[in-house]
């Protein structure tokens, strides 16, 4: 605690310190100037854009003084097509970088990986916590928060908004992106960039005239094809299966909706794509005014988005932006910028998402019906709900940066906040004759502030130098909810729980007998940071450095809190040794290093613990019916030990770096080995506890691989034609190393993890085709007489005719969970992107590709589908029929006709049967674009650019999954096809600088 008021204290001081610099010496210039010196003031435009690129480079987290081009995202595509979020924008952009797109939903939540799984996925939860850092201007901001999964049953969305917070960003606002991953570019970062670190630059004010730009594009979605079915096709699908299986009472309980041949709404005309599919409009207006003397300039940027998908979903995005630079003196400048974001979210009319955030599954006999009446009759339940998403968005920095020759001081405060609400009601005609409602606010906010110190020593005529750094960070998040949920309203009309003050003043009464369930929760976490830098350079040939750092956190306990991590790194640079009029960069370079791991979960510090427990079975964190309270150990969660310390990650990252004839062509390539140690993971304990699992320390995962990066100026724009090229490519490979008390391997729900397997592979029983005959049962259990017994499913159930036939690989005549396997990735094994820009005269042509080969999908929908007899009358809510059902997806006849009957459950998913190649290219975007600017009316109006351009997004797929977009995968690599699709769209913008 004395460390971290020290901290503070010291950053107070150096601002003290700057700011009295800022005033003495601003007003000292400015008093002594005369008019004609203030005109031509202290740094002119040409310096101003100089020091400008200074700043820039020093705010570079990497240890070599000269940023790699190789790290840089191409936005030139990306700008003018209609992405809304940083992931958005990253996709297939950057070598090393995967990003999950599940869902085309506007505002959506989306993830990210850097160089693979640094840990095993069980939950959500685990997702958000290997999701990288994202930097702006050198800020981190605040991380998307795991907390409300602590009382959701149902993890598809997040309690709240569920809107995605990366989404606040605006495209045209940005100047670029970098993904930084080796151990060089994270090492003075710390843990919080443990992950891979996204650095994102911003628009920076500049002096000069006043510029103005205005970008705006307006679209439309193009409504994707789609196969329609009726009960007709159900019912022939079924058929086959009645037939060859049902027994007379069988085929007497078909279903109603499938066996009523006379109803209209079933039988009748399958239109419901008429409605949920309707074309949208999308629209994005943006101006910038950039401005100012050299001395104080300014920019500022206001932008409206409206996003839009199927199903009447929708995210209008209103961003206004302002940043500003102060030259008081030569040695000083001080910069600052504000964004600040409003998202309101129109969510889809799922009904899954709906009885997951009531948590109320009614009779679900029969589906909604195909026809487009009957679907809009049920639209139609939805007036007079309510279904508010809104966000929030604001964070802002001060960055003070002194420089005396060769010493510079910077500092940097800053501020993030984002605000999550959410207010719901249905009505009594979408809940079974009740009501629902409910209302969440919740934030999260982080404060942080850094200051570095650097000083360069140069040595022998310059033909050394020694680097010194030091800095110090503090990161403050605070995390909170507030979440309540009610039902049994008197009526539509009164949609909040109303409580009064009884007649004695005593007691808080509920009016109308109001059920409500409130829920809230924080966390507050702290970060401090300190560490040193020293590095040599050797004339322009070799570079090394050494970094140390010194992290406390208050998630872990006070025995463990602060961690000591070392990062080396050398780059030699052969070009230098080489003079050649074709190699122009050669570089070899490496680094090492290591990074502790944070635990966002603040329970892991506290040691064994109790809460409140006691609920519904089904619905445990809702409180008993009678609204008696107690305590109980958390058995649904885990046992927590008393003592844990850092997770923490050994990188090693070797690479080469090669430009050609001046660099127009660069080329990198990386090798790496990322070790994760010292995880945290449930292992099982005995049952006699109560618990079915604890959290154990002590599992190792491996991360290896290589990234290609390809930056190429093909033809050199000269007169009237250019083309420039970029790509990358990347191969990882995940492995378990090690697992708690030498265990080989472990369970955790539906997924199992093996030492020297990779931890996202499934885990699944070998089809072997199906069971004609008695005959073609294989041979059970040998009992002592020498006889065989028939071959059994878990010990009781009997094979027959009909059955799926799985290998028995332990060959103990018994198919059980012990016969699984671990088979494919869940997690591309091969990523990569392909972009061009090709300029002729005053047109332009862009593309960008992406693709993702070697990994498989779980396909969940097929199975549902063919399992119709188990799923018909399931209250599970992963198999309740959407309007979406009503469309073909496969072809019945590739896969065997098995019993749906048969205790076996012939159709489980936990099978290779439908574990699927999900291995695609996508055309993402394809722009045409022609420069306006010099014809006369343009050119009189003194249009710097006037570029009128063309694009088509998500034109097309190539891939061998014929069930739909292999992309749209949960995190667990299971194809549900609830998603909505990622659209194709085609919009016309307009670019003006003037």
């Amino acid at each position: 605690m004395q460390l971290k008021k020290l901290f503070i204290h010291c950053g107070r001081q150096l601002i003290v310190f700057l700011l009295l610099g800022i005033t003495l010496n601003g007003l000292a210039q400015v008093d002594t100037l005369s008019d004609a010196e203030k005109q031509d003031s202290i740094l002119k435009v040409a310096a101003t854009q100089k020091f400008n690129q200074e700043l820039k480079r020093s705010n570079h987290p990497g240890l070599s003084d000269s940023t790699s081009l190789l790290t840089l995202i191409n936005l030139s595509a990306i700008k003018k097509a209609p992405f809304i979020s940083v992931q958005q924008y990253l996709k297939g952009n950057a070598a090393g970088l995967y990003v999950n797109e599940e869902s085309g939903e506007p505002g959506t939540e989306q993830f990210m990986h850097i160089r693979g799984l640094n840990m095993p996925i069980f939950n959500k939860q685990d997702l958000i916590a290997q999701q990288p850092a994202v930097f702006v201007n050198g800020v981190p901001l605040v991380q998307q928060s795991a907390l409300t999964y602590n009382i959701q049953r149902y993890d598809f969305n997040s309690i709240g908004s569920g809107t995605n917070v990366l989404a606040a960003l605006d495209v045209n606002n940005i100047e670029k992106i970098e993904v930084l991953k080796t151990p060089s570019d994270l090492a003075v970062l710390g843990p919080i960039a443990s992950n891979g670190a996204i650095w994102i630059t911003t628009k920076n004010a500049q002096s000069g005239f006043r510029k103005i730009n205005v970008d705006t594009y307006f679209g439309i979605l193009k409504r994707p094809s789609v196969y329609s079915i009726n009960s007709q096709y159900e019912n022939e699908f079924r058929d086959r299966y009645y037939q060859k299986y049902a027994t007379l009472d069988q085929i007497q309980n078909k279903p109603l909706y499938v066996a009523n041949t006379l109803d209209p709404n079933f039988y009748g005309p399958s239109d419901w794509t008429d409605t949920y599919y309707k074309a949208k409009p999308v629209h994005y207006i943006g101006v910038g005014l950039l401005g100012g003397m050299d001395r104080a300039n300014f920019m500022f940027n206001i932008s409206k988005t409206k996003d839009q998908n199927f199903d009447a979903t929708s995210l209008n995005r209103y961003n206004i932006v302002f940043g500003i630079n102060m030259l008081p003196a030569k040695w000083l400048t001080i910069s600052g910028n504000v964004n600040a974001t409003r998202m309101d979210r129109d969510r889809n009319r799922s009904l899954r998402d709906r009885f997951a955030e009531t948590r109320f599954v009614p009779d679900l006999a029969n589906p909604l019906a195909p026809n487009v009446d009957a679907y809009n009759r049920f639209l139609r339940k939805y007036e007079g709900s309510v279904d508010d998403n809104i966000n929030n968005s604001f964070f802002g920095s001060f960055n003070a940066r002194a420089k005396f020759n060769r010493l510079e001081l910077n500092t940097r405060l800053a501020a993030d906040y984002e605000e999550s609400l959410r207010d719901v009601f249905y009505g009594k005609a979408l809940m079974d004759n009740n009501n629902f409602g409910s209302v969440y606010t919740g934030f999260n906010q982080r404060f942080t502030i850094m200051n570095t110190i650097k000083y360069s020593l140069p040595l022998n005529n310059n033909a050394q130098e020694i680097r010194l750094e030091a800095g110090q960070s503090y990161v403050s998040d605070f995390i909170k909810y507030d979440y309540v949920v009610a039902y049994n309203t008197p009526n539509d009309f009164i949609k909040i729980k109303e409580t009064y003050l009884s007649g004695d003043g005593r007691n808080f009464l509920n009016r109308n007998d109001i059920f409500g369930y409130p829920f809230t929760d924080k966390t507050k976490t702290n970060l401090s940071s300190l560490y040193g830098r020293i590095g040599y350079s050797f004339k322009k040939l070799l570079d090394l450095d050494f970094v140390g750092r010194y992290d406390g956190y208050s998630n872990f306990s006070e025995y463990a809190r602060w961690l000591f991590t070392p990062v080396a790194s050398a780059r030699f640079n052969v070009h230098e040794l080489v003079k050649s009029e074709v190699l122009s960069t050669m570089v070899l370079k490496g680094s090492w290093g290591q990074f502790g791991n944070l635990l966002a979960d603040n329970r892991f510090k506290i040691g064994p613990q109790y809460r409140v427990d006691l609920g519904y079975s089904d619905e445990p964190t809702l409180g008993s019916y009678a609204g008696l309270a107690g305590l109980s150990q958390p058995y649904s969660f885990g046992w927590v030990n008393e003592y844990y310390n850092w997770p923490f990650s050994v990188r090693t990252n070797i690479g080469t770096e090669i430009g050609l004839y001046q660099n127009r062509i660069l080329f990198g390539l990386d090798y790496y080995n990322n070790k994760n140690k010292n995880l945290v993971v449930p292992t099982s304990m005995p049952a006699e506890n109560g618990f079915s699992y604890k959290y154990v320390q002590g599992m190792t995962v491996q991360n290896s691989g290589l990234n290609f990066t390809l930056n190429a100026e093909i033809i050199k724009r000269q007169k009237d034609f250019g083309w420039n090229l970029f790509g990358n490519f990347s191969w990882n490979k995940n492995k378990l190393l090690q697992l708690p008390y030498g265990l080989n391997s472990l369970v955790f729900g539906n997924k199992k993890i093996e030492v020297g397997k990779p931890v996202d592979a499934y885990w699944v029983y070998e089809n072997k085709g199906i069971i004609n005959n008695e005959s073609e049962i294989p041979k059970g259990k040998l009992n002592l007489n020498g006889t065989y017994d028939p071959l059994t499913f878990s010990g009781l159930i009997n094979f027959s005719p009909g059955d799926a036939l799985w290998a028995d690989n332990n060959n103990d005549g018994t198919i059980d969970e012990n016969d699984k396997v671990l088979k494919g990735n869940a997690l591309p094994v091969y990523t990569g992107g392909l972009g061009s820009n090709l300029t002729y005269k005053r047109f332009t042509l862009d593309f960008q590709f992406y693709m993702a080969f070697g990994h498989k999908l779980l396909n969940r929908q097929t199975s549902g589908k063919l399992d119709f007899i188990n799923n018909e009358n399931s209250r599970d809510i992963s198999y309740i029929k959407e309007v979406t059902f009503w469309q073909k997806t496969f072809d019945y006849n590739d896969y065997p006709l098995y019993n749906p009957w048969s205790s076996t459950i012939p159709y489980r998913l936990d099978q290779d049967l439908f574990l699927e190649n999900a291995s695609y290219v996508k055309l993402r975007a394809l722009t045409l674009g022609y420069d306006c600017s010099s014809i006369p009316y343009f050119s009189r109006a003194k249009f710097n650019k006037a570029l009128i351009y063309v694009t088509a997004s998500n034109l097309f797929t190539i891939s061998s999954f014929s069930g739909g977009d292999p992309e749209q995968v949960d995190y667990m690599g299971y194809y549900n096809g609830r998603s909505l699709p990622i659209p194709k769209s085609f919009i016309i913008g307009l670019k003006l600088d003037f």
